[in-house]
């Protein structure tokens, strides 16, 4: 990181690193409650409108829970792979399903580290139904979850770095962008909670929306990369539950990002080096907006699915209590599943679990696995739905 590459107010934020001779890093100022919104107006209205819209479907639904878990996997999965991990989303579901990798990626697990972690998440915020559960130590309990039993992973999981990193460059003096050293990592990050905590006083001439205050949050929190590894995952698992301590429904960004990662990764470059907020802000508020008009599409079609199925179960003239009948509402919410799951989720015998699995891999609802070991169930019209661009 060259201190030509930085704007002035950042050339003044350099702070020599004590381990390496030469080398500066950046203590980033407070984390700012207003940034400049000059030509972005338009972008954060309908990411709003986006978020809004998500929300009134999501209360309109039969059972939220039921597709909101599905797109939770995706969303690990995703997020997962920007850092490089291979495993997809039937690999997550048949590794939760069967508690086995045989034949999975071996970064299955880091991809299910990133679901027990936003699961969480969420249970924490949902339990406090405030901002202040966005706390210092719910950001470290989400970095213990994400490396848990993580073999290469040479730090200490939730807890913040002791050492010096860098992003980019094999070298520190050839990095990209070097964060703050390690001694001045905990008073960023009580500067941070103090922002996640943000709630508005009756004085307050203007309330700083949440779509910008995640935006905020994500570029200040890479910036500080708090942890030695692991700090894009944690950024992006805080977006929803900064959503959840609102009362909005989470929505995931990971496929957006994902998909646009060159310009996600340079526009967060621009706030770290040159305080370029408007670049990133736009970029930000048109992913929050296609991110939620996705949600609600996928919303949609797995419903559709559902209906489908719940039709031609009902045409088998069965008891409505019958397993049968209670199986498509588990397989929308685990499209991967195998008999003692099934046994296990609608406290049946595993004979009739396993019978009723059959009949549906007969009507073409699963497709079973030709596995000798960890025998299971597919609903590939609903892997398909979430496996899409």
């Amino acid at each position: 990181m060259k201190k030509s590459d930085l704007c002035a107010a950042r050339q003044k934020l350099l702070v020599p690193i004590a381990d390496y001779s030469g080398a500066f890093g950046l203590v980033p100022p407070p984390t700012p409650l207003f940034v400049p919104l000059t030509g972005m107006h338009n972008e954060l209205i309908r990411a709003h409108e986006a978020l809004s819209a998500l929300k009134t479907l999501t209360e309109q639904l039969p059972n939220p829970d039921l597709v909101l878990r599905t797109l939770d996997r995706r969303e690990a999965v995703r997020s997962s792979q920007i850092e490089g991990t291979h495993a997809d989303v039937n690999d997550l579901l048949a590794y939760e399903a069967t508690g086995s990798d045989e034949g999975l990626p071996p970064d299955v697990l880091v991809t299910l580290n990133y679901v027990k972690a936003l699961d969480h998440g969420l249970k924490k915020v949902r339990e406090t139904q405030s901002v202040t559960a966005l706390s210092n130590e719910l950001i470290k309990s989400l970095h213990a979850y994400l490396m848990d039993g993580v073999k290469d992973f040479k730090g200490i999981a939730g807890e913040f770095r002791p050492i010096q990193n860098w992003i980019g460059g094999f070298k520190i003096y050839d990095a990209r962008f070097v964060p703050p050293p390690a001694n001045k990592v905990q008073d960023c990050m009580n500067d941070l909670e103090s922002f996640l905590q943000y709630t508005p006083s009756e004085e307050d001439q203007m309330v700083v929306s949440i779509v910008l205050r995640m935006a905020i949050a994500h570029a200040q929190l890479e910036t500080i990369h708090p942890f030695i590894d692991g700090n894009g995952r944690v950024g992006r698992l805080l977006l929803p539950l900064m959503l959840a301590a609102e009362d909005y429904p989470p929505i995931y960004l990971a496929g957006f990002l994902k998909s646009n990662q060159k310009l996600y990764y340079e526009t967060l470059v621009g706030v770290q080096l040159q305080e370029k907020w408007s670049e990133w802000v736009k970029f930000f508020a048109t992913g929050v907006e296609e991110s939620a008009r996705e949600s609600m599409l996928t919303a949609k079609a797995l419903l559709a699915v559902l209906n489908r199925w719940q039709l031609a179960v009902n045409a088998l003239g069965l008891r409505t209590d019958s397993a049968i009948n209670r199986l498509p509402e588990l397989l929308i919410a685990n499209p991967v599943m195998t008999v003692n799951h099934v046994k296990t989720q609608l406290n049946i015998s595993f004979p009739t679990a396993n019978a009723a699995l059959s009949k549906l891999n007969e009507m073409g609802i699963v497709e079973q696995t030709d596995r000798q070991r960890n025998r299971t169930f597919i609903a590939t019209e609903v892997i398909a739905l979430l496996d899409k661009p």
